[in-house]
């Protein structure tokens, strides 16, 4: 078979127009060899500056783009320096930290991340984390949804997988989660503690489990109380702010009255807040929000807030990742509880009327 022949230096480029750019391209017109050119992209040690320089002129000039899945073949260890990141939605401020966690380690190994969202919709979820696993990802940090994610497992294979903020089930893997149940506790008890009996619940979908622990710790401080619970007064499975803010508007003018306000999440507390200002409602409703929004402090009556440490969670998982990447932790799967913390600033001290 005849072995075909790359044009004289002078005629790379024109010969490289209008087709997918190889290595062996870059490499003849950097002049230097194949290897060179493999070990600048992968950076691997061993290559003189000036050498790497011509190199990395030769893949501009030509605009030669790395094979994710090639290059993950080509090295001995089989892996792509890459790894996902599953998270509800990047826009939430709380994930968008957890991805800034993740990234800073994964820069410290030597990695990148890919990261996706998933609306928390089953479905959009196994989606997104195909598309992961076809980049050739060497594992994965997710936030679980439903009931049993045995799914994830035949799909990941044996690649490290930790789970953050819920806890994860069917799936024998780490998971660095919130004090979801005490968090919820303590908001509960402070707004009972100021005099409040008539206090609404605003939770997340009830398919997501955190939504479901917040219930719960606020159901034990009002029965540990001797409160009642008025069916009216809790709102459970709202999507999101929109929601909130219709709900809350529909609790704050109907017939049963209210004096508190408990939104077991940080987008239904922007709801919240939104609905209590259309209604010039702000100074006479308290409100404890289960996690913070940003700037919460310079609101006009600050935020009292449970808050989570979303970075702390982050670094944590993302260690966890990379250490059994590593092999460094071989044991079974640990789940780590971070302690929520309490931010009193203002909106859940307003007394009864």
């Amino acid at each position: 078979m005849e072995l075909q022949r790359l044009p004289k230096k002078s005629g790379i480029l024109d010969h490289m127009k209008n087709k997918r750019v190889t290595m062996r391209e870059v490499a003849a017109l950097a002049g230097v060899s194949l290897k060179t050119v493999s070990r600048v992209v992968n950076g691997e040690p061993g290559v003189a500056e000036q050498t790497a320089e011509a190199v990395k002129d030769a893949i501009n000039k030509t605009g030669y783009r790395v094979d994710p899945q090639a290059q993950a073949l080509r090295r001995t260890d089989r892996r792509s320096r890459t790894v996902g990141l599953l998270v509800s939605s990047v826009a939430n401020p709380f994930d968008a930290k957890i991805h800034a966690a993740l990234e800073e380690v994964a820069t410290e190994h030597s990695s990148t991340v890919l990261a996706l969202s998933s609306n928390d919709d089953p479905n959009l979820t196994k989606q997104r984390a195909q598309v992961l696993v076809n980049r050739q990802i060497d594992g994965l940090v997710f936030s679980p949804l439903g009931k049993s994610q045995k799914w994830l497992a035949d799909l990941m294979g044996d690649r490290p997988v930790v789970a953050f903020d819920r806890q994860p089930h069917g799936l024998d893997v780490d998971a660095v989660v919130s004090d979801n149940f005490q968090g919820a506790l303590r908001a509960t008890r402070h707004l009972i503690s100021g005099g409040h009996r008539r206090i609404a619940f605003l939770g997340d979908r009830d398919i997501i489990e955190t939504a479901q622990i917040r219930r719960a710790g606020f159901e034990r401080a009002m029965g540990e109380s001797g409160v009642e619970i008025a069916p009216g007064l809790v709102r459970s499975n709202l999507p999101g702010e929109e929601a909130a803010r219709m709900s809350a508007h529909e609790l704050l003018t109907g017939p049963e009255p209210l004096t508190a306000i408990f939104s077991a999440q940080n987008n239904l507390t922007a709801g919240v807040l939104r609905a209590l200002k259309d209604l010039n409602m702000a100074e006479q409703i308290a409100v404890v929000s289960f996690d913070d929004l940003p700037h919460a402090e310079l609101f006009k009556i600050g935020l009292t807030a449970i808050t989570q440490d979303p970075e702390r969670i982050g670094r944590i998982a993302a260690e966890r990742l990379f250490a059994r990447l590593r092999g460094d932790i071989d044991g079974p799967a640990e789940t780590i509880t971070v302690p929520t913390g309490f931010q009193i600033r203002g909106s859940g001290e307003i007394k009864p009327a």
